[in-house]
């Protein structure tokens, strides 16, 4: 986690600081609640950094707040149930949103041929981090649509013990324009008869290749 701690969580939920059964799964839910938020505002954790000098406590509490309802409900907050969300929520977030004019102030700028790493993670059930799922996935060229790098999850480094990966792209194969990431992730779902499910993650890495 990168501005929760357990103890933090535990005040929040009202845990007793030396009951440590449910550690792994609370981190989880930090860990989920953080990257929420961070793709709710449309900001990184680096972002937030360099333009408050730390994570603003409007930030923080709307993380426990979903983490609260995490907790409650036994799945992490994510798109398809941000209905659950109080209002203040929005309240504590809208202040801190990335509007369209300066989002293009988070574009990294990397030059065609060089290198360029993208860390990525998602937003999981039950507790489940990147490392205990499969997934594949494709660097599209959003200029060139036909241009796409294929990647699996071996040929990935696994970072903060597994909750996100960092996939490595040679841009001389991607070309000049902005580059988006198409996610394939398979969620152990006993309802189905493979026992897995497959989600469709789209990731916008805020990466523009120039010449």
């Amino acid at each position: 986690m990168k501005w929760l701690t357990l103890n933090v969580i535990k005040q929040q939920l009202r845990i007793e600081p030396d009951f440590t059964e449910e550690d792994e799964l609370l981190t989880s839910y930090g860990e989920s609640a953080e990257a929420t938020v961070l793709n709710y505002i449309g900001r990184s954790y680096i972002n937030l950094l360099e333009s408050y000098g730390s994570v603003p406590d409007p930030i923080v509490h709307a993380s426990k707040m979903l983490v609260d309802l995490s907790y409650q409900y036994r799945s992490p907050i994510v798109a398809n149930n941000m209905a659950l969300v109080p209002y203040t929520f929005d309240m504590l977030l809208k202040p801190y949103m990335v509007l369209t004019s300066a989002a293009d102030e988070l574009m990294q700028n990397v030059t065609e041929g060089s290198d360029v790493k993208i860390e990525f993670t998602a937003d999981l059930p039950d507790g489940l981090k990147m490392a205990d799922v499969n997934f594949s996935g494709k660097v599209i060229n959003a200029d060139k649509k036909d241009t796409a790098i294929s990647f699996q999850k071996a040929d990935c480094i696994s970072v903060d013990d597994g909750a996100s990966y960092v996939v490595l792209v040679d841009t001389t194969n991607t070309g000049i324009g902005t580059l988006l990431m198409k996610l394939v992730v398979m969620i152990p779902d006993t309802d189905y008869p493979s026992g897995t499910r497959k989600e469709v993650i789209n990731i916008n890495p805020h990466i523009q290749v120039t010449g």
